[in-house]
């Protein structure tokens, strides 16, 4: 079989793709790349990539916070454009990501109940009392059993 030539053409999932579940040629070919392409924007951006990857994987927030701030001011010292941006919106929201990596917790709970809510207030059309759509909110999420009351209820 032969090899095709090292290039950043041929190994762009290698790049976007954790290091851990690439394919031992794969993992081969993404090493040849870094250690012959150096200089190039996207060997350093994937470096970065994979050292952010590694801050976040800790759990102490103190190290977290000091390992960021060391992150983002050499990612901001660089001439990769992107990774700029990525460093600007990680300085902005610091807190709120070390917050994260310390509980490793998401909104999404949030917003599942959010999406309720929305689909309450399309459901209450034409009700305009708090009341009313406070009990359609109830009837929707609550997920009351209405069988005592009626068998016949679905």
């Amino acid at each position: 079989m032969q090899r095709r030539p090292l290039d950043h053409q041929g190994v762009r999932w290698s790049l976007l793709k954790d290091r851990s579940r690439l394919s031992p040629a794969a993992a081969a070919d993404l090493d040849a790349l870094i250690a012959h392409m150096t200089t190039i924007r996207t060997a350093r951006a994937w470096a970065y990539k994979e050292q952010l990857r590694e801050i976040l994987d800790r759990k102490q927030i103190n190290v977290v916070r000091s390992l960021l701030a060391h992150w983002c001011t050499c990612v901001m010292r660089s001439k990769i454009e992107p990774m700029k941006e990525v460093a600007a919106m990680i300085r902005n929201n610091l807190e709120g990501i070390v917050a994260w990596a310390q509980t490793r917790q998401t909104n999404g709970f949030l917003e599942a109940l959010n999406g309720l809510f929305q689909s309450a207030k399309r459901r209450a059309r034409g009700f305009t009392r708090i009341s009313t759509i406070r009990t359609v909110i109830f009837l929707i999420a609550g997920k009351l059993s209405f069988r005592t009351i009626n068998p016949h209820a679905a």
